[in-house]
């Protein structure tokens, strides 16, 4: 297990903090506050103004 640790430690620990920061993210986006808000009328003003420039 030692042997292990040393060898993929820092990897394993990348992988722990890439999925945390993950969740954090899906969670914000998924409820109906602020940030899942904004979000949405972003990618709502963007495709918008994309289709005006046909």
């Amino acid at each position: 297990m030692e042997q292990v640790m040393k060898h993929y430690g820092n990897a394993i620990l990348a992988v722990i903090v890439l999925l945390a920061l993950g969740a954090i993210i899906i969670a914000a986006l998924s409820s109906d506050g602020y940030v899942a808000t904004e979000f949405k009328n972003a990618l709502t003003g963007f495709f918008s103004s994309m289709n005006g420039l046909k």
